[in-house]
């Protein structure tokens, strides 16, 4: 695929990071420094220019052949711009939309609106998973999968968890959900069945969005997320707040943020929640709204050592749950040696939201902790698995058949389940070897690239 990408901001970059080794990708920033810096450090076609002059849309678009236009400008309407004009120019061009403001995201179809094919949001995206893990007390992760209408939880084993001692299998109480992974002591393991729960075991479960929340209350919990605090008046700040005000359940929702005049914008936009106008790094501040005794402390500021130094002090004040996002990737291994469980990095949610755009082509959905991949098999005449039973299969230990989409339906793996042709299979592996992938499921399985 040929992709064009305007812009090479935190956006743009890891958009062309993410794809440019599979795919031919044109950046174009009008900034020269990081034009340059952009050639140095990756495998992409780099022109210094303005992306929201229709006339270098329109070269770029012909010179190369684009099938897709990616447009990651720090203006919404910059972005809905230079898509309106891409598809102007053609008509069959896959165009994506990168918007921070929520009051520019329009609804799309599959024939695209007012020519915007594809809207993507990191910050709204950002705010929707760190409100799940929020109400899910036991979860250090989560993550959507619309295609297949179920969601994906990683969830903390506590020392006085109700589940220790029993083996997984016999947790399988519901029939739209299935434990499918334990990290165990730095190890991952997938044929996890007849494995034991123990305490400290992250459970990997798959399931629709009632079912991860019964896992939640079977595996038990201390505190109930009422009492949450959040650190930073950003905009992800303001839709995290946003989206916890409009839970039915009693939560006191507070919002802390040192500038006063965003204090008052904050204030006549959310409602439900206590904005609260200071310093939350300043130790006055800290013992007069006991930061660190609430149920959930999030932080959501900009910067990211600051988000670093309020979950350290969380944790050495035994904070119940901290959750952080991190801008940089730098900080990823930063965050992880402190030894914070549930962090948000803005470089996943980028890099998962672009590969959902192409997915059509490689059909990758998402990858985790760098080495774990979820990817889509379409099952037809040719697959090695089509009229066969799962309980047939010999899938080796790295492999995990997850879910399959059937018509409206999602099914969950169980041994009486038969693959037939037009099904999609969700599959997670970290097998980095695509030949063996194509082994158990026929060369469609994956991208040849």
């Amino acid at each position: 695929m040929k992709v064009i990408i305007i812009g090479a901001g935190k956006v743009g970059f890891v958009a062309a990071e993410t794809i440019c080794n599979t795919h031919d990708v044109t950046v174009v920033e009008s900034d020269s420094s990081t034009a340059e810096s952009v050639k140095n450090r990756l495998n992409v076609s780099v022109l210094n220019d303005d992306g929201t002059n229709p006339l270098i849309i329109k070269k770029t678009i012909e010179h190369i052949g684009a099938d897709m236009i990616i447009s990651t400008l720090n203006r919404d309407d910059s972005n809905l711009f230079v898509c309106m004009m891409a598809k102007r120019i053609k008509q069959d061009i896959v165009t994506v939309a990168s918007i921070t403001n929520p009051d520019f995201i329009i609804s799309t179809s599959n024939d695209g609106v007012e020519g915007v094919d594809v809207i993507i949001s990191p910050e709204l995206i950002t705010a929707q998973k760190m409100h799940m893990l929020c109400i899910l007390e036991n979860a250090i992760d989560f993550e959507t999968m619309p295609l297949f209408d179920c969601y994906i939880s990683t969830f903390l084993v506590s020392p006085d968890s109700p589940l220790i001692g029993s083996a997984v299998l016999n947790t399988y109480q519901f029939t739209d959900s299935s434990i499918f992974t334990i990290y165990r002591n730095g190890s991952l393991y997938f044929q996890v069945d007849t494995m034991e729960i123990h305490a400290g075991d992250m459970l990997g479960i798959i399931g629709s969005r009632e079912a991860i929340f019964k896992y939640n209350e079977k595996l038990g919990m201390k505190h109930r997320s009422r009492d949450i605090i959040i650190l930073g008046g950003t905009i992800v700040g303001e839709h995290l707040a946003d989206l916890l005000s409009q839970d039915k359940k009693n939560r006191y929702i507070r919002i802390i943020e040192k500038n006063q005049e965003r204090c008052r914008d904050l204030s006549k936009s959310l409602n439900g929640v206590v904005v609260i106008n200071g310093d939350f790094t300043e130790p006055d501040m800290q013992n007069n709204e006991n930061i660190f005794k609430c149920d959930c402390l999030v932080a959501s500021s900009n910067q990211d050592d600051t988000n670093l130094l309020m979950c350290m002090s969380a944790q050495n004040h035994n904070t119940s749950k901290i959750i952080s996002r991190y801008l940089k990737k730098e900080y990823r291994d930063i965050f992880t040696f402190t030894g914070l469980d549930t962090i948000v990095g803005f470089d996943n949610i980028v890099a998962n939201e672009i590969s959902k755009c192409i997915v059509s082509l490689d059909r990758r959905l998402m990858n985790r902790n760098r080495d774990e991949t979820f990817f889509v098999h379409d099952v037809d005449s040719e697959s090695k698995i089509v009229d066969r039973y799962y309980g047939d299969l010999a899938l080796p230990n790295g492999i995990r058949i997850l879910a399959i989409r059937r018509g409206n339906r999602t099914l969950y793996p169980r041994m009486d389940l038969k693959f037939t042709v037009s099904d999609q299979v969700l599959i997670y592996t970290n097998l980095t070897n695509n030949k063996e992938i194509a082994n158990i499921f026929g060369r469609n399985a994956v991208s040849e690239n």
